[in-house]
């Protein structure tokens, strides 16, 4: 404890500047100082923040979003604004002491930096178009946290298996599931749609971990031939990282599926990618392809239901040419991250389903009649890519 003045100034120096190319000592740094402030909080601090602290925080985010100024003070560069001059940017009449008081909050827990009295500016956290997550929280996230104690206890505490009944479509009017309320209302479907790309960006590309090149090389692209399926898809963010790999992919040999709902906000694509519509549920129209690719797609759904997807696209594979690849979480027996075991407990939440360990994938993979050849690790603990093939 001697050194403490000294070990704090080494801590207070370091900024995510200094991990450039090293991110898992930066994840690393994190799990660490987390695992420290486990250790000095008490017990009245540590609860304070979860049960009191965190409602207010995010509070105080959406009012500023109402406000619409967090795009407005990003858009000048996040400077530092005096509460009377981040008056000014608001769209509606705001009181000066309100805004104040929330923006003194924010500061407190560093999504925003006092820079002297009265004067706020971004960070690093806020600049980045952070606001954009805001609506998928207030929407989805918010009600299915506080919905999921009396959920739970309404269905005796056992494990959710069934997706037609589902703490979503508890507290939700219609008793619409999750994904029913998002084809339902567009703003719900636009809130989780942004939400997926932010947290795409930041997840590590599957061709950064996965050798593809044996995947390309080995293709018959001739005659209109298809290198890889991503059913799903969403907006082909995963396509576009496998085609930045490979640029002489030749056109329309990759194909983005999912529901016309959500393939309409596929935009920016290059023109090599084949967007269509498709149904999962419903037998796969593209036969022998090279690869039938999945992102975030088996954990919205319990086994019974991802085996009925499973079979489906193995009914479309050629056996000893087509692969199945599947980049999901795969949960370790022991020292499960923070983000993994958030994301099983939120899909819980939302859709009665889960994530998988390593063993789980096996037996799922096994019974839908396939063979696994190898879980890829992404490297930084949190997904990994199943790639199997026909049995």
């Amino acid at each position: 404890m001697s050194h403490l003045t000294e070990l704090l100034a080494t801590l207070d120096g370091i900024g995510l500047e200094d991990f450039k190319g090293n991110d898992i000592e930066r994840l690393r740094l994190i799990n660490t100082v987390k695992k420290l402030l486990g250790r000095v909080e008490t017990q009245e601090e540590r609860l304070f923040d979860i049960v009191f602290g965190q409602p207010v925080v995010f509070a105080a985010m959406e009012i500023l979003l109402d406000l619409e100024i967090w795009k407005k003070w990003a858009a000048i560069g996040g400077v530092s604004k005096s509460v009377d001059e981040l008056c000014q940017l608001c769209t509606q009449e705001c009181d000066p002491n309100l805004l104040r008081r929330l923006l003194r909050l924010l500061a407190s827990v560093h999504i925003i930096a006092e820079s002297s009295q009265d004067y706020y500016e971004l960070t690093s956290v806020s600049r980045g178009g952070m606001w954009e997550w805001i609506p998928s929280r207030r929407h989805h996230w918010n009600e299915a946290g506080v919905n999921l104690p009396r959920f739970l206890a309404k269905t005796g505490y056992k494990d959710p298996q069934d997706t037609k009944v589902t703490n979503y479509t508890d507290f939700c009017p219609g008793n619409l599931d999750f994904f029913g309320k998002c084809m339902a209302d567009p703003a719900y479907q636009d809130s989780f749609s942004t939400f997926m790309r932010g947290w795409g960006r930041y997840k590590v590309p599957w061709p950064t971990f996965y050798d593809t090149s044996p995947l390309v090389n080995g293709a018959d692209l001739s005659n209109g031939g298809v290198l890889c399926v991503d059913i799903g898809g969403h907006h082909g963010i995963d396509l576009t990282r496998l085609l930045n790999r490979h640029p002489d992919i030749p056109a329309e040999s990759l194909v983005l599926q999912d529901l016309p709902e959500v393939v309409k906000g596929a935009t920016d694509l290059s023109p090599k990618i084949k967007v269509t519509s498709h149904d999962m549920f419903q037998p796969q129209p593209v036969k022998g392809s090279r690869s039938y690719f999945f992102h975030a797609v088996f954990h919205d759904w319990p086994d019974s239901v991802a085996i009925q997807i499973l079979k489906n696209t193995a009914e479309a594979m050629t056996k000893g040419y087509s692969r199945l690849l599947i980049v999901d979480i795969v949960v370790p027996v022991t020292g499960a991250s923070a983000i993994q075991s958030a994301m099983d407990v939120e899909m819980m939440a939302l859709l009665s389903s889960h994530e998988r360990t390593e063993a789980m994938w096996t037996k799922l993979i096994s019974d839908a009649g396939l063979k696994l050849i190898k879980i890829w690790h992404d490297g930084r603990g949190n997904e990994g890519l199943v790639e199997a093939e026909l049995a």
